[in-house]
């Protein structure tokens, strides 16, 4: 089966979706249809070959049915089953949940069956528009055929203490492509920390590529607060592109973690809107980039009402021949004046091959508001190798410690103990000596 209104209708029918959502689906193919791909003179597209994110180039799009058929190993779940501390743990897998007992205080389910109900939030993070043509090419896909979908709906009041930790595993063969959709929104006056770990696992297909077009929106409610970690651990072979949208209403609070540890190829928009009054977010993000990876990252900080504020630090380890781009915009409307806005980003050569481009970029059509940025690439400093080898230290370990040490700010901003030091393992575990 191919990518076509046919495919969508049977999609739509298989998940057994109101019509609504059937009623997006379509016009999301027909906008697909009417839009260019990304041109090459697109200073945020011109870096990254965005034919390998084509589905049409190669790739089939995998029915739901199809997705459940590839088996996920008793290894496998036993690894990701097993709560890394107090969490409450929430674990699905080629769209089937393996934990049943998910929160009641709290709406955790699929979305066909969550926009049964009011659906109203649901459809208008579907629905939002503030997308340049460019990314609604790709994001126009992800309407069109997602599935796995996943909805978590706060309740407004809410303030439980606990962390949530929601695992997604996917089990994708070769030339398939999969489009996930999350939707998470928190009610007025609500808490939440949530955890979100995206893994695809190895199926049949041998070293031929995935391809992942994955959408994340987050809907802050007035006053509401969410610490929010996204933790991407695609396979080697996978392709993604993903959309990661926070809408911030009046006095909401977002903090926000984004770490990226997979895939061959990653291009991600990672967008905040601001539209509120004294809205605020700070916003972390760390990749480790390694063997031939090509990894290509935008951010958006839009204040689109007075009295904002949002921080942000990007950060990235590159090893072997691995390669980063960044591109960050900070735009301020003429409404939001009193905004204060900070970016950074800082690259860590851990090897010749490595490479990294930064490219910061403002646009402020408001008086009366505070913007700054700053960016820096190079590699370990001798200076700090040498003071720690001049108290003992090999070089090795003198460099391992230095780099662990550059990623710790991001570690610190996850907030949860046992999660930070798995990564931390993980990370310098891979480390090249």
């Amino acid at each position: 089966m191919g990518f076509d209104q046919a495919a969508l209708d049977q999609l739509s029918k298989e998940l057994r979706e109101p019509q609504w959502l059937t009623a997006l689906r379509r016009t999301a193919w027909a906008r697909h249809a009417k839009l260019p791909w990304p041109h090459p003179s697109d200073d945020i597209w011109r870096r990254t070959d965005v034919t390998l994110l084509d589905p049409s180039k190669g790739f089939a799009p995998t029915q739901p049915s199809l997705l459940q058929s590839v088996k996920v190993s008793d290894a496998q779940l036993t690894q990701y089953m097993q709560p890394l501390g107090d969490e409450r743990l929430i674990v699905r897998a080629n769209g089937a949940w393996l934990t049943q007992d998910r929160p009641r205080d709290l709406a955790v389910e699929d979305l066909a069956r969550a926009s049964t109900g009011d659906g109203r939030l649901l459809r208008q993070a579907i629905e939002a528009d503030g997308l340049s043509d460019a990314e609604q090419k790709l994001t126009t896909l992800n309407t069109a055929f997602h599935h796995d979908d996943v909805a978590v709906q706060v309740p407004a009041g809410y303030t439980g203490a606990q962390t949530v930790r929601m695992v997604r595993l996917f089990s994708i063969a070769g030339q398939q492509a999969i489009f996930p959709l999350t939707i998470i929104t928190v009610g007025a006056g609500s808490r939440l920390t949530l955890i979100d770990e995206y893994v695809s696992l190895p199926a049949d297909g041998g070293a031929q590529p995935h391809l992942i077009n994955a959408r994340i929106e987050l809907v802050l409610e007035p006053g509401a607060q969410l610490h929010y970690v996204r933790l991407q651990r695609w396979g080697s072979h996978a392709r993604e592109f993903l959309l990661q949208r926070a809408t911030l209403a009046e006095g909401s609070t977002l903090t926000m973690a984004n770490i990226n540890l997979g895939a061959a190829l990653s291009k991600a928009h990672i967008v905040t809107k601001l539209t509120g009054p004294n809205a605020s977010t700070k916003l972390s993000g760390f990749v480790f980039g390694h063997h031939a990876q090509h990894i290509d990252q935008h951010t958006l900080q839009d204040h689109q009402a007075p009295n904002t504020t949002s921080d942000l630090a990007f950060r990235a380890a590159l090893q072997d021949q691995s390669r980063m781009i960044y591109t960050g915009l900070i735009r301020i409307a003429k409404s939001a004046k009193q905004t204060n806005a900070y970016q950074a980003n800082h690259n860590l050569l851990l090897s010749e091959g490595a490479r990294a481009e930064t490219i910061p970029m403002l646009e402020i059509l408001a008086d009366d508001v505070q913007c700054k940025h700053g960016a820096s690439i190079g590699p370990i400093d001798e200076e700090q190798t040498f003071y720690l080898m001049s108290r003992g230290m090999p070089r090795a370990a003198a460099q391992r410690l230095i780099v662990m040490g550059f990623i710790e700010p991001v570690m610190q901003q996850i907030p949860f103990a046992p999660l930070q030091e798995q990564l931390r393992l993980e990370i310098e575990g891979e480390l090249h000596a």
